[in-house]
């Protein structure tokens, strides 16, 4: 009963909280922590947050972002409680709820095992019974989606099936080549000449801005992301973002 009570208080502060907020904002949009793309404590929140809010501030408005689990991003961001959702792949399944806008970068996943690891793959058949660390509720490909007889073990993030891939707990996890570079290079730098990344690709895809359906304005943000996106094309914003965040040019997956 007393964690049902805290837990009550502490969502009825952040509710509180993210209205006060919203009297200072137009938009709260919603987004997980996916680093070097965004997060809470990247520097501008990210080269993708970054691009984002810059786009609305050509047009005159000024954009708020809640960073919580991915779960909840999407259904939140599917019901119009945030108005878009960061990061999304341009997923079929997701198109009833959202309006996607225009690419803004490449996301390319790779399996990444252990180096000491000799395991050889050209294909998803290949993986057998190894054990494949993803992410739960993350879209990777429909192939891989869609194949079954891979042995997936979901975890809560990219960071929670580093640190089972190198204790051994499982054998592989798919991961975006950009994210897994930096979760080695801030947290586990002595396991960086411990892991190899596979040749098979598991998905490479756009990243965009996902407009939620269920708000009455979704044409209007839409088209104010896309107009702020243009001018920044034009100004040369989008390299020098990158640039300033170590990155090439935006469709440059490395």
């Amino acid at each position: 009963m007393l964690f049902n009570q805290v837990r009550l208080q502490l969502g009825l502060s952040l509710f509180f909280c993210i209205k006060a907020i919203a009297n200072d904002y137009d938009y709260i949009f919603a987004a997980d922590t996916w680093p070097p793309y965004y997060g809470p404590k990247l520097n501008n929140g990210g080269f993708l947050a970054e691009i984002i809010q810059e786009a609305y501030q050509l047009q005159g408005k000024k954009v708020f972002v809640v960073f919580t689990s991915w779960k909840r991003a999407l259904e939140l961001s599917k019901k119009g409680k945030y108005q878009a959702l960061f990061g999304a792949y341009p997923v079929p399944e997701r198109e009833p709820y959202f309006q996607y806008t225009s690419a803004i970068c490449n996301s390319r996943m790779y399996l990444f095992s252990k180096r000491s690891k000799a395991y050889e793959m050209s294909t998803l058949k290949d993986l057998g019974k190894l054990r494949v660390g993803v992410v739960r509720g993350y879209f990777y490909s429909k192939p891989f989606n869609q194949a079954h007889f891979v042995n997936k073990q979901e975890a809560l993030s990219d960071m929670v099936n580093i640190k089972l891939l190198i204790h051994d707990r499982i054998d592989l996890i798919v991961m975006d080549d950009r994210v897994l570079k930096y979760y080695i290079n801030t947290a586990y730098p002595s396991f960086s000449d411990q892991y190899i990344q596979h040749a098979l690709v598991i998905s490479d895809d756009t990243v965009h801005l996902a407009i939620s359906k269920a708000i009455p304005n979704t044409q209007q943000l839409y088209q104010e992301f896309e107009q702020g996106f243009t001018k920044m094309k034009a100004q040369g914003r989008l390299e020098a973002i990158m640039q300033a965040h170590g990155f090439d040019l935006p469709n440059d997956s490395r």
